[in-house]
């Protein structure tokens, strides 16, 4: 069930009967089925349910501004406030789940402009668009009699739909991440770029971890328990900052640009932009409680595609925020 639910971070609203997966879904539909499966967490996200805040500077290298004029990519430090989450709607969910896990990204600009951004460890989301993931997720609604969801109904689904199988692919065959700090995100969506001399690129990003990706063995994920990934980083940074170097993959034009189930060719041309440095992290997930994570507010120079998934964000991400702020 976790590979799915992943997280729009969506809100609340009544748990009635989840909608069907036939007709286009909205942002409230969808949410009506993320608490059918997960159930209701009053307060708290309804995606990736299990989070904490971290504090760090977000860094543009020399000559990223031929790529992208935003300004957040001009050479000066950036605060950023930073929420590392475990994919799921259980804000109790264990650590050693063979699931995605998640940074958000609000990188705060002097002249008051924010710009955010939403990843998850895995380069694809579990479907090609939000009509298709709702029908996914009804699949794990618990069934009333015996309090468990059918595995047979998401076996019988993924076969139906092949844009289903990617993620639960990777998953199966990469063991979960050592650390929040030791993993590599990936922005899973397309945007477009806009550099200093107007030439426009289509990228998709991931943040690599300077000190390397560091995985747990088969034996370690048997003992590592359930809130290790918080723990170990804040090991990591009892030494010293925990870094990623923000990279563009350059697209063709025969790349996905609205299907994020869809996974770019490796050999594109890469590039860094930015380096992300951690400084801190919270015991608690209080400090960015307040704060909406939605991808698709971005600043001059960076512009999201017309990705159905991507678009749903805004809205979901709004119902979410109100609802959790209201205690819902």
């Amino acid at each position: 069930m976790v590979t799915a639910l992943i997280a729009l971070g969506a809100g609340t609203v009544s748990a009635a009967e989840p909608p069907t997966a036939a007709a286009s879904v909205g942002p409230q539909e969808l949410i009506q089925t993320f608490e059918a499966v997960a159930g209701v967490h009053k307060g708290m996200r309804r995606g990736h349910a299990k989070g904490y805040c971290a504090k760090g500077l977000f860094t543009g290298t020399d000559g990223a501004n031929q790529y992208s004029r935003s300004p957040i990519f001009n050479g000066t430090p950036h605060p950023v406030t930073m929420r590392f989450s475990l994919g799921g709607g259980n804000p109790a969910a264990s650590d050693a789940a063979r699931g995605p896990r998640g940074m958000a990204l609000q990188i705060k600009l002097p002249d008051g402009q924010m710009h955010n951004m939403a990843m998850l460890s895995t380069p694809m989301f579990p479907a090609k668009n939000p009509t298709v993931f709702n029908g996914l997720l009804q699949t794990f609604i618990p069934d009333p009699k015996t309090g468990k969801p059918d595995p047979a109904k998401t076996v019988a689904y993924r076969a139906e739909h092949p844009d289903t199988q990617t993620q639960p692919a990777w998953l199966a065959s990469h063991n979960p991440s050592w650390s929040y700090g030791s993993t590599r995100y990936f922005g899973i969506h397309t945007f477009f770029f806009t550099g200093s001399d107007g030439k426009r690129h289509k990228v998709r990003w991931q943040f690599n971890p300077t000190a390397g990706e560091k995985l747990l063995s088969d034996e370690e994920l048997a003992n590592a328990g359930s809130d290790f990934l918080i723990d170990h980083l804040r090991g990591q940074l009892a030494k010293g900052p925990v870094r990623w170097d923000m990279v563009i993959s350059l697209g063709e034009a025969n790349d996905s640009e609205i299907d994020p189930s869809q996974t770019w060719p490796d050999n594109r041309p890469t590039v860094t932009l930015a380096t992300l440095s951690l400084s801190s992290a919270d015991a608690t997930d209080k400090d960015c409680e307040a704060v909406n994570f939605d991808p698709n507010r971005v600043t001059p120079g960076v512009e999201p595609s017309a990705d159905p998934v991507l678009q749903m964000r805004s809205a979901a991400y709004a119902i979410s925020f109100g609802k959790r702020l209201s205690g819902q």
